[in-house]
């Protein structure tokens, strides 16, 4: 199978299969950490503003990964010295991204609710495949099919009614770009770099991005009390460490359309966590959601991107 960079990822038949399965288990446990990350989210909202929140939680998220890089220097994994340029230029246009993507998404949903901000937020997986035609990607139609499954999922999902476009959605919309485009950096980079460094550096790049902006809009540059911090270190580890970490690593085989409808099911288990945190209670409608973007990712699965010809 050809990665969208051009590079060929070596794996074949069954080998193949089985590589690319266990990937996709990799991107659903992120996207699992990611929905119930969620509950981070919105409660540190009450305490800071979205800049200093994601400039203090990816920084903390990048320095819980030093100790492992530390460690797989010395035991000499994944030494590969393939253009250390290529992976600081990678890795800072992967944390802009972010920075941008996370920024837009954290802000509006100060202004919308949160049933229309996972849905809009979702809406990348629409947004990946379309780009990724750029990028050298070609899929069968049935992927289109799958994509539309898990759009009608995420709609029913998020109780939205009509497509009305208020200020806060408008916000959410362009995160939801720029996490596309993050999708398609780390796909041109998690094969060919050391996915941990490369990690860190993007997690090291949103949170100087954040915090330089969060200086200029006059928000939080200190966090001084426990309840501040205790949002910041919860979703710094897991959020970050963990699911952005499993994401670059599930990316290394995963295509980037596929990986875009696992990950979408964020969503879905963030309202299972509404429900066990918030008591947010899923009706009919929202079950019948979760049910179509499952069985949109279950249909990618059969949808890998064709072969590019030489």
């Amino acid at each position: 199978m050809m990665s969208s960079n051009g590079g060929t990822r070596k794996t074949t038949g069954l080998n193949q299969k089985m590589t690319i399965n266990r990937s996709n288990f990799i991107l659903l446990l992120a996207a699992f950490i990611w929905g119930v990350s969620f509950i981070f989210q919105k409660a540190a909202m009450e305490y800071m503003g979205p800049l200093s929140f994601n400039a203090f939680r990816f920084l903390f998220g990048g320095l819980v990964l030093l100790p492992l890089i530390n460690w797989r220097h010395r035991k000499k994994i994944d030494r590969r010295q393939n253009g250390s340029s290529s992976l600081i230029k990678g890795a800072l246009l992967a944390g802009v991204f972010i920075f941008i993507g996370a920024g837009f998404q954290q802000s509006g949903i100060q202004y919308t609710t949160i049933g229309n901000a996972g849905f809009i937020t979702g809406l990348y997986i629409i947004f990946v495949p379309i780009i990724s035609l750029f990028t050298g990607h070609r899929y069968k139609n049935g992927l289109w099919l799958a994509v539309s499954l898990a759009c009608v999922g995420l709609y029913l999902l998020s109780g939205m009614e009509g497509l009305n476009m208020a200020y806060g959605d408008f916000l959410v919309l362009l995160g939801a770009i720029f996490w596309a485009f993050h999708v398609i950096v780390v796909d041109h980079m998690s094969n060919n770099h050391d996915q941990i460094k490369f990690a860190a550096l993007q997690f090291f790049a949103c949170a100087a991005f954040s915090y330089l902006t969060a200086l200029y809009m006059d928000d939080k540059a200190i966090l001084f009390t426990f309840d501040e911090w205790k949002w910041v270190l919860a979703s710094g580890f897991f959020a970050v460490a963990l699911g952005y970490t499993l994401q670059v690593i599930g990316q290394t085989t995963s295509p980037p359309a596929q990986a875009a409808v696992i990950m979408s099911l964020e969503a879905v288990f963030a309202a299972i966590a509404g429900y066990f945190y918030f008591d947010e209670i899923l009706g009919l409608r929202a079950l019948a959601g979760c049910g179509l973007m499952f069985a949109g990712c279950l249909l990618t699965q059969y949808y890998p991107p064709i072969p590019q010809e030489h």
